[in-house]
């Protein structure tokens, strides 16, 4: 599982690579519930870090446009992005397929990644159901999955999506060929699910920032570096992540 930390600028992106995060994600929280940062900002962090640092974009929330979002998308490759995320709120299944499939096409010619991004709270949003993210990315030629959350009020992906559920949906992508990332107010004591899960990516922010206030705190190295060892440990089998579930179910 690779790390990934939502920053907003330069110095939050290098107290991330810092800390060891695998994964610098470029948004900003100021527009709507997960927005867009703007291009210099975008080129800044991508020119700070070589090539193995992979340097995420995040679109957010897309208009229902597919011209305005696969112009979006063609920028972000055009400033040499890893990887692109695009989600969607109040969209219709074949409007979110037809955008992508636009996204996909405005990334001939580049490297660019295409993630395919639902939200596990997407209900409350009138969004697209998460359980169809796979089937997404499959039809529009999507290069990942990303499962998210919007509600930011203490509330994380588990308490919209449960274990067995993330972890099939997991399995069915892999299987697909697809890259696989779980975020939503993702902590510490949330690191034996996602081990057992084993998603391709693990996304974080407030859990890395100042007093774990993802919108006014700061990214800080020394956060990054802990959440780093504690979701290698599980990987290396350090920590037992079953142990857990053995005792609840023996």
């Amino acid at each position: 599982m690779l790390l990934m930390v939502s920053v907003q600028d330069i110095n939050e992106a290098r107290q991330a690579v810092m800390g060891g995060a695998d994964i610098v994600d470029v948004k900003n929280l100021k527009e709507m519930l997960v927005g867009s940062n703007f291009p210099w900002v975008i080129r800044e962090v991508r020119q700070a870090f070589p090539r193995e640092i992979h340097v995420s974009v995040t679109l957010g929330v897309v208009p229902n446009q597919a011209g305005t979002v696969s112009l979006a998308v063609y920028g972000a490759a055009a400033l040499n992005a890893t990887s692109v995320k695009v989600g969607f709120l109040n969209t219709d299944y074949e409007t979110a397929l037809r955008i992508l499939k636009e996204s996909r096409k405005a990334l001939e010619g580049f490297e660019t990644k295409l993630i395919a991004a639902t939200f596990a709270d997407s209900h409350l949003y009138g969004g697209i159901d998460p359980k169809l993210v796979v089937k997404l990315a499959k039809e529009s030629a999507s290069d990942g999955i990303l499962i998210d959350t919007l509600t930011k009020d203490g509330r994380n992906l588990f308490d919209f999506m449960d274990e067995q559920t993330l972890r099939a949906l997991v399995l069915e992508a892999k299987e697909s060929g697809l890259s696989t990332a779980l975020s939503g107010a993702l902590r510490i004591e949330n690191f034996d699910t996602l081990a057992r899960i084993n998603p391709d990516i693990v996304g974080v922010r407030g859990a890395v920032c100042t007093n774990h206030d993802r919108f006014n705190g700061q990214v800080e190295a020394s956060a990054v570096a802990r959440v780093k060892r504690e979701l290698v440990a599980r990987m290396r089998g350090e920590i037992d992540v079953w142990s857990s579930v053995a005792r609840i179910t023996g």
